[in-house]
């Protein structure tokens, strides 16, 4: 879990005017500093803009709210809030600091709405895994997951035949998961507790290793298509879908979070703007902007540039400027296809135009003078102001911006190509 230091103000109208439009999590509390509430937000501002009434410098409860709310509102002294980098980690922070606190108005998460973890009592003849909101002591517990825990465990308890409840090992008769070959009834003793435990392990390896699960999946649901048993691969397809969405947040947020550091930044990266140029002879010059925001690429934030500059670091410099002209909201990085020279360029920009916009630059690696061009295997160079960051071609956040590097590319090649067909027809 990652979240940037809390933040604690006074709860005043200026307050909430100048929350972050970030996401996370917020804390309400009463005079003598105790929790009332706490909540997430995709938007912080306008999360805890709903709870009040803003007129002439004043807060008060807002009228739209039950009264349950508007009493809790009545009664907020003050307010602290955690930036995250994304959604999936605002749902887990929100989680774990109620469990911790146990707010006297956050009744409906603390009895039900927690997330669940997948968990298993290892000192059980026939230990079997099953869903559980509240981790227990004693219990080996994965998670919690914020969405796919329930296709996670169907999927594991398909592949391996485990017991599939408690009451099917408490049973006395094997029953029709037996039959289906789905159990090995050691309610019937027709399995010993040793290779039971040999079958568990296999499962507790998928837990740990849920890339391995989702390409399992995969396979399964591709061998049912060609078979055309249609409806069967649709129910693989709608799994796969759960447990990828949870994975694309796992490995999004953990990239970020390692950029972050590698960066020495406080407060964690939730928009990235990559920037790239693109031309053929110095014909049909263009450049490129794609945007990364909050774990997702967000189309509708690109933009396409025909630059009239002819040589790459002039280019990159009109990019640069006339993404500034119409720079209504600052991201938090710029990171540009570009070694030292364009992130000093793109700071002397930003220096002049007095804006704080941390710079990245990424260069391709080069052997024996020649640039090396591969799949996630080269060790490209990362370029801040100061200093060179040179990761490993495996490393996760290496690859990361990479991808990020290479979809600016790609979007600068189509605006190109599109540019050179039209001149030609």
């Amino acid at each position: 879990m990652s979240a940037s230091v809390p933040v604690s103000k006074p709860m005043t109208a200026q307050t909430l005017e100048n929350l972050p439009e970030s996401c996370g999590v917020y804390v309400y509390l009463d005079r003598a500093r105790q929790i009332l509430y706490i909540g997430k937000a995709k938007n912080l501002k306008k999360r805890v803009l709903s709870y009040f009434y803003l007129q002439e410098g004043q807060t008060t409860p807002n009228p739209k709210n039950s009264a349950r709310v508007r009493d809790m509102v009545a009664k907020i002294a003050s307010i602290e809030w955690h930036i995250t980098p994304n959604e999936h980690e605002a749902l887990l922070l929100e989680d774990r600091l109620i469990k911790q606190h146990q707010p006297r108005y956050n009744i409906l998460l603390k009895d039900a709405k927690t997330y669940p973890y997948i968990c298993v009592d290892m000192d059980l003849p026939y230990p079997v895994l099953h869903l559980q909101r509240q981790p227990k002591e004693g219990l080996r517990c994965f998670g919690p997951f914020s969405c796919g825990a329930k296709e996670i465990l169907q999927s594991v308890l398909e592949r391996i035949p485990l017991a599939q409840s408690l009451s099917c090992v408490r049973a006395t008769r094997a029953c029709i998961f037996y039959q289906i070959q789905r159990c090995k009834a050691p309610c019937e003793n027709k399995i010993s507790p040793q290779d039971y435990a040999s079958m568990l392990q296999e499962a507790l390896d998928l837990l740990e290793n849920l890339p391995l699960l989702g390409a399992l999946l995969k396979e399964r649901m591709r061998t049912l298509a060609q078979q055309e048993r249609f409806e069967e691969a649709a129910i693989y397809r709608d799994r796969l879908a759960k447990i990828q969405e949870l994975l694309g947040r796992l490995q999004d947020s953990t990239p970020m979070r390692a950029l972050q550091m590698h960066l020495g930044l406080s407060a964690p990266l939730e928009r990235i703007e990559i920037f790239d140029v693109s031309h053929h002879a110095q014909s049909h010059c263009v450049g490129a902007m794609v945007v990364f925001e909050k774990g997702k690429w967000l189309k509708n934030a690109y933009r396409r540039y025909i630059l009239e500059s002819k040589n790459e670091y002039d280019q990159m410099q009109e990019l640069l400027q006339r993404r500034l002209k119409r720079l209504n909201r600052p991201p938090d990085l710029w990171l540009l296809d570009g070694g030292k020279a364009q992130v000093r360029l793109a700071q002397k920009i930003l220096a002049r135009a007095c804006l704080c916009i941390h710079v990245l630059g990424i260069a391709k690696a080069k052997r024996g003078g020649r640039v090396c061009r591969s799949m996630g295997d080269v060790p490209d160079v990362l370029y801040t102001v100061d200093r060179a960051l040179r990761l490993k071609a495996k490393d996760p956040c290496l690859q990361f911006v990479q991808q990020l590097r290479d979809e600016a590319h790609r979007y600068a090649i189509a605006f190109h190509r599109y540019r050179s067909r039209a001149q030609i027809v």
